[in-house]
């Protein structure tokens, strides 16, 4: 297990077996337009995100809950979902979704994220500890094909 600080959290996680469990994933990853979308802006994000995306192990077009809220006021479209660590908070407040506030929210970019105990649609092939990574996003519309088809 490495140790991590993260925003107000400090994080044990298996940073290999977190990789080798999204590089070998053996669960379904939803094939709808809006997911669709999510997975392809995910494959290229800032140097800043995929250093934090690196930093815990997680391949971020391979998300596994995920939703899609529509385009907002500016263009972008609105993500929220969850990602799996191998791992677990050492220090720090576990949040979930309903308890956001400006001083346990940590951003990179427009990637808003917390660190959860409270899992929702762990993958059956994750091996424990498991922490689950919350997050929104805005991203923009890459697909060729027309939001909303």
């Amino acid at each position: 297990m490495k140790e991590l600080n993260i925003h107000n959290w400090t994080l044990e996680v298996d940073v290999k077996e977190t990789y080798d469990q999204y590089k070998n994933a053996k669960w379904d990853l939803c094939d709808c337009i809006d997911c669709l979308n999510f997975f392809q802006a995910m494959k290229t994000t800032s140097s800043k995100l995929s250093d934090l995306f690196n930093s815990l192990g997680i391949i971020p077009s391979k998300c596994v809950h995920l939703s899609e809220f529509g385009p907002t006021e500016n263009g972008l479209h609105l993500y929220m979902g969850c990602y799996h660590i191998v791992g677990r908070i050492k220090e720090g407040k576990s949040v979930d979704t309903s308890s956001w506030d400006e001083h346990n929210v940590a951003e990179v970019d427009n990637f808003s994220f917390v660190f959860s105990n409270d899992l929702i649609f762990v993958p059956g092939s994750m091996p424990l500890p498991v922490l689950q990574m919350d997050f929104s996003v805005e991203i923009p519309w890459v697909l060729k094909e027309p939001y909303g088809q």
